[in-house]
């Protein structure tokens, strides 16, 4: 993400990078570094795990999810700050984006058959962790993760995305 908001000479967004299972202190995969180093020139190298927590969700202006069940983990966990919490493909789509709202206010028990397709429609979107698997893995996930910030950056230059107050 950062890289995608330098390369538009966008200022003043922090970004960081937490993970729901994170062993504070990890460092990055070595198909991750790899992947990110060979196909963007991203050195990862420093770079160290760490869990979300609470001070992180308060810090930050948006939080995203990159898969419909860490949205729903983080948004059962950190109700009081669910203004915060997107799922990244609901930047990427407004389709996408209407789907994950329909299905997060559901509240109809017979609504089973319309909850599959938000589902199917938002997990289209989702980016799996490609932990464990082979180098063409990480580089696919590497591209869809390059695609999307670089939408949201393309948001941010066009000011439809503010940093909130």
């Amino acid at each position: 993400m950062k890289k995608a908001l330098d390369m538009r000479g966008i200022e003043g967004w922090q970004v960081s990078s937490a993970g729901l299972m994170a062993m504070p202190g990890n460092s990055a995969s070595e198909n991750a570094k790899r992947a990110l180093m060979e196909d963007f020139g991203i050195d990862i190298g420093s770079h160290r795990s760490k869990p979300v927590d609470l001070s992180l969700m308060a810090d930050h202006d948006y939080v995203i999810a990159l898969t419909l069940r860490h949205l729903q983990w983080l948004a059962s966990k950190y109700g009081q700050y669910k203004n915060k919490i997107y799922f990244i493909g609901s930047f990427v789509s407004r389709d996408v984006d209407n789907a994950v709202k329909e299905y997060l206010s559901a509240t109809d028990p017979y609504s089973t058959y319309y909850m599959r397709l938000y589902e199917d429609k938002i997990r289209s979107y989702e980016v799996e962790d490609p932990y464990g698997r082979e180098i063409g893995e990480y580089k696919r996930v590497a591209r869809q993760l390059w695609d999307y910030c670089c939408k949201i950056a393309d948001l941010i230059e066009k000011h439809l995305l503010p940093p909130r107050p």
